[in-house]
């Protein structure tokens, strides 16, 4: 105190320079700290993961189905394609004794909504009053889905083909034929984008006077078979 009473005298100040503010204790400047963070409420943040529901068997098997029903394409979308199997029996209208028996398989390939193109190979069996005959036959088809419901459609059918057995059909005709054709058909919903197909044609065999002989023949032929997604 002495020395500064004495520098203020020799520099011509008349007051003595106040001395500087005491300065806190670290002890108390640490204590406010503390209690400053003590008392700030804290902030309660939930996870963004809670709202998310439970990934438990039944919600994990409930949003696959989900998924699935939502990716499945509805049957007769334009350019959705599925193949079927079918087989059938028919009958000779003129002579009910000739039958024949059917089992191919195609596929459906549907060019706009509802209305397909639906070739098809069939391995044939004809019973008739002469050497009974098998062939093959290769069948071009147009379906259409005239009228749909919530599970099942209504379609119409026509369509020509080419038929060679190894024995002539009729036993009086050729070993060729053409197959002009035309039916009406049911397709049902069985699940898992299945259908269960039933129908019945009109089939015709004749070799459009290619030979000598063309008596033709004439079936009712029913069927019934499955569709299936590729």
């Amino acid at each position: 105190m002495l020395i500064t009473v004495t520098l203020t005298t020799s520099l011509g100040f008349t007051s003595p320079i106040p001395p500087p503010p005491p300065m806190p204790a670290l002890r108390a400047v640490l204590t406010d700290c503390v209690g400053t963070i003590e008392s700030t409420p804290t902030l309660e943040i939930e996870p963004p993961w809670l709202d998310c529901p439970p990934l438990d068997l039944d919600h994990r098997a409930m949003m696959l189905q989900t998924e699935d029903a939502t990716a499945t394409e509805p049957f007769g979308a334009e350019g959705s394609t599925r193949w079927t199997i079918n087989g059938g029996w028919g009958v000779d209208v003129k002579e009910t004794s000739n039958n024949e028996y059917q089992l191919g398989v195609g596929m459906q390939w549907f060019l706009v909504d509802d209305f397909a193109f639906a070739p098809e190979i069939r391995l044939w069996g004809f019973s008739q009053e002469v050497d009974n005959a098998f062939g093959c036959s290769f069948d071009l088809l147009f379906q259409w889905h005239v009228l749909r419901g919530e599970n099942w459609t209504f379609y119409g059918d026509f369509g020509c083909g080419m038929l060679v057995t190894n024995h002539n059909v009729p036993f009086d005709g050729s070993q060729f034929n053409f197959t002009p054709q035309a039916g009406i058909g049911v397709t049902f919903d069985i699940g898992n984008n299945r259908r269960w197909i039933v129908g019945v044609r009109w089939h015709h065999i004749s070799n459009a006077s290619l030979y000598q002989n063309n008596p033709g023949r004439d079936s009712v032929l029913m069927y019934t078979g499955l569709s299936l997604p590729f």
